[in-house]
């Protein structure tokens, strides 16, 4: 899995239609689309589809045994499970927060970078209000939540990683 790979899989469920149910979705990586089979998923199953991870997990850095918002932030917090944390926004990254008291959190993946701000593609209860759950939007909600963390997949290959987009850059802006 590479990051084009996860930003076009999540770019290809825009427009289906998709539900929004908390809690469902994102239990099967083959699966065509991360809904379950009455058409629902959140957001932790919709990331957990576009990057090729079973949202049920025996990973020690889950105890509860689900990739949620909250373990996502966790993990990248420790940087001894599937994500580490980044400083600053990089396409196929993740932006999530965890659980508040009684207030969900929330995940997306970063799809692009430019001085006037990120574009995110995410499965939203709000984007369901549209008739689809899964939507690309400014980033605005992350960039203003002080919870926010940016998360970085380690099972991206190396070529994804944010060091080797940074030297690619310059590579290319060398020439």
């Amino acid at each position: 899995m590479n990051v084009s790979e996860a930003l076009a899989r999540a770019t290809s469920m825009i427009g289906k239609g998709t539900k929004y149910g908390l809690g469902k979705g994102g239990t099967n990586p083959a699966a065509p689309t991360p809904a379950d089979k009455n058409g629902y998923c959140d957001c932790s199953g919709f990331i957990c589809w576009c990057l090729g991870l079973k949202r049920q997990t025996t990973h020690p850095a889950y105890p509860s045994g689900w990739i949620n918002t909250s373990s996502i932030v966790a993990d990248a917090n420790s940087a001894v499970g599937f994500f580490s944390r980044l400083q600053t926004p990089t396409p196929g990254a993740l932006w999530v927060y965890g659980w508040r008291q009684k207030r969900p959190g929330h995940v997306a993946i970063i799809e692009t970078v430019s001085k006037s701000g990120c574009t995110i593609i995410h499965c939203s209860s709000g984007n369901g209000r549209r008739g689809d759950a899964i939507a690309r939007t400014s980033a605005a909600l992350f960039e203003k939540n002080p919870a926010a963390v940016i998360a970085w997949y380690a099972g991206f290959d190396a070529t994804s990683t944010p060091l080797a987009h940074e030297l690619l850059d310059e590579i290319f802006l060398e020439a």
